[in-house]
């Protein structure tokens, strides 16, 4: 007893193993990667865009510090608004040897927003 084609495609059973591939087709899959540069080119992308995302990481920690240090500027603006007398006095204090106000990065000792802040990852 034959069996017809359709009888022997519906008990085929594709294996379970995963077929090896050849040698020959390593090595096309190799030169075409090397011809177009596709490995070094994907490498280069994914090195690049980590190094952005880590520079992106750092500015938002700055911007976060400066714009923290804005809001602080601003309150002690709202504070001498509303209080004259206490600005006067506390301009002597707030001032340093340098004539600039002692909060500011120009200032020796001072931390720079990225040495302030811990690095955060991920």
């Amino acid at each position: 007893m034959t069996m017809s084609d359709a009888e022997m495609d519906r008990e085929w059973k594709p294996s379970s193993k995963v077929r090896p591939q050849s040698t020959m087709a390593q090595a096309f899959s190799s030169a075409l990667d090397s011809a177009f540069m596709l490995d070094s080119d994907v490498n280069h992308l994914s090195l690049t865009i980590d190094q952005k995302k880590q520079q992106m990481a750092i500015q938002t920690r700055e911007l976060e510090y400066l714009q923290a240090r804005i809001r602080e500027a601003e309150e002690r603006l709202q504070a001498q608004a509303h209080n004259p007398s206490a600005s006067a006095s506390q301009a002597g204090r707030v001032t340093g040897e340098q004539g600039r106000p002692s909060g500011e990065l120009g200032v020796i000792g001072a931390r720079s927003p990225a040495q302030s802040l811990p690095i955060r990852t991920g």
